[in-house]
């Protein structure tokens, strides 16, 4: 390593502390960010919920299925009413039962699929 190799090395360096002060007060560029910036290995920015301090994941997991299943009712009821509308209605409900959030019992009958259960009475 020659004389330019040492004073390239160095102002490397320099080029870290600079990038440091300038991060510091704010008037870094995205490039001394991404180069001379330091990253944590976990998330802080984002806190755990109230409802899993509260009561834990498998109850917030188990109201997250239920209210996914009360979203399924309205919406299965939407469509039902808009049946007797408009014709339209029809084939979103069956997209409904095709993507497995309703199911149908007979030809007519379709009701609202529970995500919280594993079988259902139409499977």
């Amino acid at each position: 390593m020659g004389i330019f190799g040492a004073a390239k090395k160095g102002f490397g360096m320099l080029g870290k502390i600079r990038a440091k002060r300038r991060m510091l007060t704010g008037k870094s560029t995205r490039s001394e960010r991404l180069k001379f910036g330091e990253r944590s290995r976990d998330i802080k920015s984002v806190p755990v919920s109230p409802r899993v301090k509260k009561e834990g994941v498998a109850a917030s997991v188990a109201r997250t299925k239920s209210d996914a299943y009360l979203k399924n009712i309205d919406e299965v009821n939407k469509h039902t009413r808009a049946i007797t509308e408009a014709g339209e209605a029809k084939k979103k409900l069956q997209h409904m039962v095709d993507t497995k959030r309703a199911y149908k019992i007979g030809k007519k009958s379709i009701h609202p699929r529970d995500p919280g259960k594993k079988r259902q009475i139409g499977e």
